[in-house]
């Protein structure tokens, strides 16, 4: 059986004898050009390269419009999520606490450790302040947590990104023993908050996985830089507010000099003792 005659392949031509066209404003006006095609792809979808100047213009501040409403959602989305993030980590009872309902023994003066600089007021005014931490160390029920989350309410109305965790809880999420959804938000907010607040550090089940996560956070959090590989710089240094029942001997014991000091090198102690402030100050039956 005779096979059919092959079409003739087509003689490749050379770019440089390609002929593109540009329009003008009169679609009739049609001037050759000889050369390489039009080399941005963005302007020959967007239909700029038959536009005259003032058009393409007006295309571009419409784009810009776009991008602007499109990157404005996008921020109110993220902040709509942040707050029904705090609001789920913020326990009931603390979700109105202010610093005008601080008893005197919430707010006393707390002590800088690396430059032994003391502070009056040092809960009410941390915020204010340039120092990465402040730790509150006192005995259970007499407003540690109350303080912290007060902190917290106030950074979230200055529009600061806030994320809240008791050291047990957290210590289960990051091992994904709640999930992995859990999981990953639990590594999004202590790794990306503005503020992180970690209650009731020393609680949890310390192991040799948990010190190395604990050092993780406090490396990343406390490094003066962006380090999150988009070369920026943050517009607010990550800050963290610890409490704790126990004592600096106390905390080297459960977690060693490294973490405790990395901890605490830019960090206000403040400590709330004095008076029970519980419902259960006293036994109750």
């Amino acid at each position: 059986m005779n096979q059919p005659d092959r079409r003739p392949g087509r003689l490749a031509t050379p770019a440089s004898q390609i002929e593109t066209t540009q329009v003008g404003t009169n679609m009739a006006s049609i001037t050759a050009l000889t050369g390489r095609p039009p080399t941005s792809l963005a302007d020959v979808l967007r239909g700029k390269a038959q536009l005259d100047p003032a058009e393409i213009a007006r295309i571009d501040a419409l784009y810009e419009e776009s991008d602007r409403a499109s990157h404005e959602g996008a921020l109110a989305r993220r902040e709509a999520g942040r707050a029904n993030t705090w609001q789920r980590r913020c326990p009931q009872k603390y979700r109105t606490a202010t610093y005008g309902q601080f008893k005197p023994q919430q707010d006393p003066s707390g002590t800088h450790l690396a430059t032994q600089t003391k502070t009056a007021n040092a809960v009410s005014t941390w915020l204010d302040g340039t120092r990465q931490g402040l730790l509150l160390k006192g005995p259970s029920r007499h407003g540690k947590s109350f303080a912290a989350y007060a902190i917290g309410n106030a950074a979230r109305e200055r529009g600061l990104y806030v994320a809240a965790w008791s050291m047990p809880i957290l210590n289960k999420a990051l091992r994904g023993d709640l999930g992995e959804k859990e999981g990953a938000a639990a590594w999004t907010d202590v790794l990306d908050s503005d503020v992180l607040l970690l209650d009731d550090v020393g609680q949890e089940n310390i192991t040799t996985w948990t010190k190395e996560q604990l050092h993780v956070i406090a490396e990343h959090r406390l490094t003066a830089g962006d380090d999150d590989g988009d070369g920026g710089t943050r517009a607010y240094r990550r800050r963290n507010v610890i409490t704790t029942n126990f004592g600096y001997t106390e905390l080297v014991d459960l977690y060693g000099d490294p973490l405790v000091e990395r901890l605490l090198e830019d960090a206000t102690v403040a400590i709330i003792e004095g008076q029970k402030l519980s419902a259960f100050a006293t036994d109750p039956f």
